[in-house]
């Protein structure tokens, strides 16, 4: 697969990030990279994770005679979750080799190998025929495409009639806040080129032909992993501060940003620069 630059640098953050997102998202246990649902079912932050993988599956009515495509699978935390929970059949596509390698594993050790495969693709432009899956997952993936609307469209492509498109992904409030200094400091901290606002991403799927579109705006139940995030900004710059007083390795501007953005996220999403939205939508 040919990455392009873009590709390249949210392939390198990943591998770059991985070490804090075992420290500050518990990665070993969680395998997942995503903020969570809040709600009252939940009394922690690992709980958290795994109910927005359910809260997922259940508007997206996911059964398990399902083929389900994982658009931005990461290391296969949810491939491998619907795989447990209700026996469907998962396939996993993620830019990064090093993801796709580290997911297989987990599927093994997880004993559901027979239920999910994974594959270096780009889930804008994928090589699998026509009609080949039941419901399209975008779990705070979507952010990276290229071109949201392009990923849209594969979707349609790719989904049987009848099949479910669900998305759990931050969305500017107003499009042009993607060149608010707040948010594009957060995103560029990163590595996420722009955001789509709900009303765009909704006409994008109106264009491909999606019917029975809803759209909410779920962030009070992610505000909690929001604020969590701009806590451990403060925590991660004194571990800085320390290694830098040590002579220790001292964190790369890239390792910088990614700190910075932790505080930038939660700022946007206080004052309604951003907003973390549920979307599913149908294929007739």
């Amino acid at each position: 697969m040919q990455l392009t630059n873009y590709h390249k640098n949210i392939v390198d953050y990943y591998a770059e990030s991985e070490n804090a997102y075992k420290d500050s998202w518990d990665l070993n246990n969680s395998l997942a990279i995503h903020y969570g649902f809040w709600d009252d079912k939940v009394k922690n932050f690992p709980q958290s994770l795994i109910r927005m993988n359910e809260v997922m599956m259940e508007v997206a009515d996911i059964k398990s005679s399902d083929k389900v495509l994982d658009a931005g699978c990461g290391i296969g935390g949810s491939s491998i979750f619907l795989a447990e929970k209700i026996g469907c059949h998962v396939t996993g596509i993620s830019l990064s080799e090093r993801q796709i390698n580290k997911a297989k594993e987990l599927a093994v050790d997880k004993k559901v190998e027979t239920k999910v495969d994974f594959k270096a693709m780009n889930y804008c432009a994928t090589s699998f025929p026509g009609e080949s899956f039941d419901v399209v997952w975008g779990c705070e993936s979507i952010c990276y495409a290229d071109d949201k609307e392009q990923f849209i469209k594969e979707a349609w492509r790719l989904l049987k009639p009848g099949g479910r498109l669900v998305v759990a992904d931050g969305f500017v409030t107003n499009f042009k806040n993607n060149d608010h200094s707040t948010i594009r400091n957060w995103l560029d901290g990163w590595r996420v080129n722009y955001l789509e606002s709900p009303e765009r991403f909704q006409k994008f799927m109106r264009l491909a032909g999606f019917k029975n579109i809803s759209f909410n705006d779920i962030s009070k139940f992610t505000v909690h992993s929001s604020r969590r995030l701009y806590k451990f900004y403060f925590l991660a710059n004194l571990y800085l501060a320390w290694k830098s007083i040590t002579f220790s390795n001292r964190a790369t501007e890239k390792q910088k940003k990614n700190i910075a953005a932790c505080k930038h996220q939660y700022d946007g999403m206080r004052n309604r620069l951003w907003q973390y939205g549920l979307t599913v939508a149908t294929k007739p």
